[in-house]
Parts: structure tokens; sequence; C-alpha cells
């Protein structure tokens, strides 16, 4: 009689997703085959790979940390406002804060007063060493990479490679990983 969770598949086989790997049956002297539940754990490597390009110089926007607060009523379709329209800042993110006015729990009257407040931001250039840059690259590429790879996963191998031209670098990281691809199926005759 033969057992079940025969491998399908040889070690060194590539194999695709949807692909049966293992398949049980027993041969019965008396009864012939007779297909029965088979499992077992299936172990590949699988390879994840990210790509990044970091700019050598770069503009970069941050907030000063000043803000400006304004406010204006609105009736309807009718708007008040309470402040000239221009900032005084060069540059910056405007976010509106709108409060109605509620009489009742769930009544509400037409008005609405609204909270403007202009943070101020500034650009500032930044210029990177290859080496700084292809650090960066290196980080955000094993990130993402790191986000995708399996709780219960091994990683064997870790390839990194990068290119680099007058204006950027591009990094390209690699895992080699050891991982468990099996999937239960219920395989219907």
């Amino acid at each position: 009689m033969r057992g079940s969770g025969i491998p399908a598949v040889k070690e060194g086989d590539i194999v695709t997703k949807g692909d049966i790997l293992i398949k049980g049956w027993m041969d019965g002297k008396y009864t012939g085959t007779r297909y029965v539940h088979a499992s077992g754990e299936i172990k590949a490597k699988v390879w994840y790979e990210e790509k990044e390009q970091v700019p050598l110089n770069q503009v970069v926007e941050r907030f000063t940390g000043n803000e400006e607060q304004k406010y204006k009523i609105k009736i309807n379709n009718f708007t008040i406002n309470f402040f000239k329209t221009l900032s005084k800042f060069e540059k910056y993110d405007t976010i509106e804060t709108n409060n109605k006015l509620k009489i009742f729990s769930n009544f509400y009257l037409p008005i609405e007063l609204i909270k403007v407040t202009n943070k101020e931001k500034e650009e500032e250039k930044i210029t990177y060493g290859i080496e700084e840059a292809k650090q960066i690259g290196i980080q955000k590429a094993t990130e993402k990479i790191e986000k995708q790879l399996p709780e219960e996963s091994e990683v064997l191998q870790k390839y990194i490679n990068s290119y680099a031209n007058k204006d950027y670098i591009e990094v390209d990281v690699t895992y080699e990983v050891l991982e468990n691809i099996g999937t239960k199926e219920k395989i219907v005759f």
C-alpha cells in the first residue's frame, strides 16, 4: 500500500502558482486506488525586488512652525470674511475647519463658523553625495521589501546593485527568502 503525502515535484524544480505539489492516494489490494487527504509543508526560495531612485539634488518643503488664524462666517451660500484675503506668508498650506451651529441634538442652523489656518512653509535645497544617496535608496527599498515578507520567512541572501549618473542614483535591492508557499486546496474530481 502506498501512503499519502507523495511529492508531485522533485527538489530543484521550478513551480508556478496553482501547481499541485503534494498529492495523496492509497493503493489497496482489494479497494484499488483511493484518494486521501494529503498534507505537508512546502518551503521554496522566493525573490523580492525593489528599485529606488534618489536624486542627488532635491528641494524639500518644511513647515517653519509659524501660523496665522483667520475666521469667517457662512450663512447658507453667503460668506463674510473677517480678514484680508492675502496671507503674510509667501508659501503656505491652508487648513479650514468648519463648525456648524447646532440647536438640538440633530438640528443644525444653516450657519457655519469657519476657522482658516495658514501654515508657513519654506523650501530647502539638499545635495547628497553618491554614498549618502545610495544608503537612502537602500533603506527605502529594504523597508518596502520587509513590509511584504511573510512572518515565518528566512532571509537567505540580500543583493544590492546601484547605478549612478550625474542627476541621480538608482538602487536595486533583492532579497532571496526561504518561505512556506503551500496552501490547502480542496481537489474536486
